[in-house]
């Protein structure tokens, strides 16, 4: 019910007379958590939506339209496109076995989401969604603030650096990240700085992250530097997520075009081609 960073800080708080403050921190926290969790699902919707649309269109032509029209191509002897074969036989199957189409469907997208939940499997999965064209760089901004920003609540509630890296890496749901911070908190165990820790990898931290860590902790200013570098990671993820539609558009609209004509064309070339057929 209540996450570490939460109990956290409150004993924190308790400790230091600060308790007020510290809940004040929290409601902040808890408001952009909720802000960067809703624009990143927000982010990966919009194209689920319309790539649902499609497919739903797809299947409704070839459930519902395809078969009126198979009847009449198959009153002419002739041999169809490969495209338009393809459709009918796939048009008879679904039509004829509802059941069996049913079972695929479902068994395929629960083998799917059974693969996604696998534990073996999670750091393969994280590392993946990170290379992703757009949508990684979303993660990875949405990843940077998250951190920034508790590591920002922790060290203004007296939580120690050390301490607050395991904490954050237990709040970061990412394994990627996860696993470079536990790195780092080892290093910083070892008495090593934090920005000295979180290099090595600029893809998941970059250089002005890493530098601007470095400098805060060099001139005593830590808190104000996680702050600013948590104000700036939420605009960017701002700024990605709201013209993710703009760059998307186009994108999916070649998807959609390129699948519902495929089908069109299927229906459409045998009905230019029979008379050239009935004549050979």
């Amino acid at each position: 019910i209540f996450s570490e960073i939460f109990t956290n800080m409150i004993a924190t708080g308790e400790e230091s007379g600060n308790l007020e403050d510290v809940f004040e921190r929290l409601s902040i926290q808890l408001e952009k958590e909720y802000e960067i969790r809703k624009k990143v699902v927000a982010a990966f919707i919009y194209p689920a939506i319309l790539m649902g649309l499609t497919i739903l269109i797809t299947l409704g032509i070839i459930i519902f339209i395809m078969p009126k029209i198979t009847n009449i191509f198959k009153s002419f002897n002739v041999q169809l496109p490969l495209l338009t074969r393809t459709l009918i036989s796939l048009s008879e199957f679904l039509t004829q076995n509802p059941i069996q189409s049913f079972m695929i469907v479902a068994g395929t997208i629960l083998f799917f989401v059974a693969i996604f939940k696998l534990k073996q499997l999670r750091s393969f999965w994280d590392n993946l969604l990170l290379h992703i064209p757009f949508f990684g760089r979303i993660v990875i901004y949405a990843n940077l603030a998250r951190f920034a920003r508790t590591m920002n609540s922790l060290l203004k509630s007296g939580v120690p650096v050390d301490k607050g890296l395991k904490i954050t890496a237990n709040v970061i749901g990412n394994k990627t990240y996860k696993i470079k911070l536990g790195e780092a908190m080892a290093k910083v165990e070892q008495g090593a700085k934090l920005g000295e820790s979180l290099e090595g990898d600029e893809r998941l931290i970059p250089e002005i992250f890493t530098k601007m860590i470095f400098i805060g902790e060099k001139t005593g200013n830590l808190e104000l530097t996680t702050q600013h570098l948590a104000e700036l990671y939420e605009s960017n993820l701002d700024s990605l997520t709201k013209n993710l539609s703009v760059v998307l558009e186009p994108i999916l609209l070649l998807f959609m075009a390129g699948l519902v004509g495929s089908i069109v064309l299927a229906i459409i070339l045998p009905i230019y081609q029979l008379p050239s057929l009935i004549q050979r």
